[in-house]
């Protein structure tokens, strides 16, 4: 009997060791997926793109002996190239959510003219008391901003900034007469006035980032830079010893689109 039932517990063992063996081969080991690529870091890159330059504001000619006094408003756009680099560090404080702060500086050739009559502001001509003009040409614009954005699929960031802004504007404005014009009379007179300003203003706009592989970043973004009003002048001798000046104060505003690349040194 005894052998009877070691003979089945035998059989048994045979038919299931197979079976057994089997449902650990298809067990695979579990692997934990890799951790989502973090933003947080310091980062330095370049930019290039375009500025659109906004002036708006009002000319005046005035005469100190007759008492003249021809002001007008006046509206120029011009375009130009912008370019340059950026710097700054993100903190990655959630999954979806970043915080960070940007400083960048450009180089831009942005410029504008226009004349108008002294006493007709409409008509670029001397008009009987001469013609001005200025011309205008922003150098650089720089920027501090911090930036907050959340992030979709790891690999794009969409993005709001603000912060201040400076810039530097370089203005020629001249006021000239022909013979026998400003009532000064035989001569042809003219003056020229050359100034360059530092302005600092505010800056704010919105873009977004694509992590292209592992620390290299491609970026599009639009910033709009505010840096206040700008007043320039000239002054010539008038008739009989009169002053005679052309002055425009104007805003100077700037739209830029710009595309860049940044490099990440490190990241959480």
């Amino acid at each position: 009997m005894n052998k009877v039932a070691l003979s089945i517990l035998g059989l048994a063992a045979l038919v299931t060791t197979p079976a057994i063996a089997a449902d650990m081969a298809v067990k695979a080991p579990v692997v934990a997926a890799p951790p989502a690529l973090g933003w947080t870091g310091f980062y330095i890159g370049g930019n290039i793109g375009g500025v659109s330059n906004s002036n708006s504001g009002t000319s005046n000619f005035t005469d100190t002996l007759a008492n003249l006094s021809f002001p007008a408003g006046n509206r120029i756009n011009a375009t130009g190239f912008i370019g340059g680099a950026q710097a700054g560090y993100n903190w990655q404080f959630a999954p979806r959510w970043l915080v960070g702060i940007e400083a960048d500086g450009d180089f831009t050739n942005a410029k504008y003219s226009f004349c108008r009559g002294t006493i007709a502001p409409g008509v670029c001509g001397d008009t009987g008391f001469g013609t001005d003009s200025l011309s205008s040409k922003t150098a650089w614009l720089s920027t501090v901003r911090g930036r907050f954005g959340t992030i979709a699929m790891d690999k794009f960031l969409i993005y709001v900034t603000g912060g201040a802004a400076w810039g530097r504007v370089d203005t020629t404005a001249t006021q000239s007469c022909l013979v026998g014009g400003c009532g000064v009379s035989p001569l042809a007179t003219a003056g020229t006035s050359s100034s360059s300003v530092t302005r600092s203003g505010w800056a704010a706009g919105l873009g977004g980032e694509w992590n292209i592989d592992g620390n290299w970043f491609a970026r599009a973004e639009w910033l709009h830079v505010d840096l206040g009003n700008v007043t320039s002048s000239v002054s010539t001798a008038g008739f009989a010893g009169s002053t005679q000046t052309f002055s425009w104060s104007r805003g100077e505003r700037f739209d830029q689109f710009r595309i860049g690349l940044d490099y990440r040194f490190w990241h959480g």
